[in-house]
């Protein structure tokens, strides 16, 4: 029956994706991470904290980036509360796992190659690329660090998903506003819902599976 709380944020990701203001972009971060703390349980798990944490920050990252526009540094501040976005969701995988090494080097690989072949030359401005880079590098990292969620196998890969839906929203953003690419920019909201209401999918099957194993254990004695 929880997991029906995230019928929330998918009414409030259609209201924002179908044009109907930042209000409703903001109650989906809002929303998720409200579910998040009502139901996971975070006094006892601090590490819930971290992603709390982030989905609320994402909400304040998001309006900066959709008010980018009227001033551009609000661009940069942008980036930078979404790099420490990714650091909560990195550091709650520290707390409850390990980077995964093949992922990471995989990452990083690929874009490397891609910030210096196709952002890198586009980009005139050295903050702004000093700011692409590095959270470039943080969404590497986060992502890696999701893959090695020592977790049940089910949390570790909704969580893994949610990561890399960011991952993908923000690529697609990367190309249209760098690269010029906007063929598939109707994707960048839905994606970036869809990362956050999978995160918190994730938190909320990690405490069920939780409860499910302990009473198990209690049965079995």
């Amino acid at each position: 029956m929880r997991l029906l709380l995230l019928i929330v944020p998918v009414v409030f990701g259609i209201f924002a994706a179908t044009g109907y203001g930042f209000f409703y972009r903001a109650c989906v971060s809002v929303s998720c991470a409200v579910i998040v703390w009502l139901m996971s349980k975070p006094a006892t798990d601090r590490s819930t904290r971290w992603v709390i944490a982030a989905l609320l920050i994402a909400a304040v990252a998001d309006w900066f980036m959709v008010h980018s526009g009227s001033n551009p540094i609000y661009f940069l501040y942008g980036i930078g509360l979404f790099f420490v976005v990714h650091t909560g969701f990195f550091l709650f995988c520290l707390k409850n796992g390990r980077i995964h090494r093949y992922w990471l080097l995989t990452l990083l690989t690929g874009y490397l190659t891609f910030f210096f072949m196709v952002l890198h030359p586009a980009i005139t401005d050295t903050r702004v690329w000093i700011a692409v880079l590095a959270y470039l590098l943080i969404s590497c990292f986060s992502l890696a660090a999701a893959a090695g969620l020592r977790l049940a196998p089910v949390v570790r890969w909704c969580y893994t998903a949610g990561i890399a839906l960011l991952v993908f929203s923000d690529t697609l953003i990367a190309l249209r506003v760098f690269a010029g690419y906007r063929e598939m920019g109707f994707l960048v909201l839905p994606t970036y819902f869809a990362s956050q209401i999978m995160v918190t999918l994730a938190l909320l099957m990690r405490d069920s599976v939780a409860v499910n194993s302990r009473m198990e254990c209690h049965l079995q004695t």
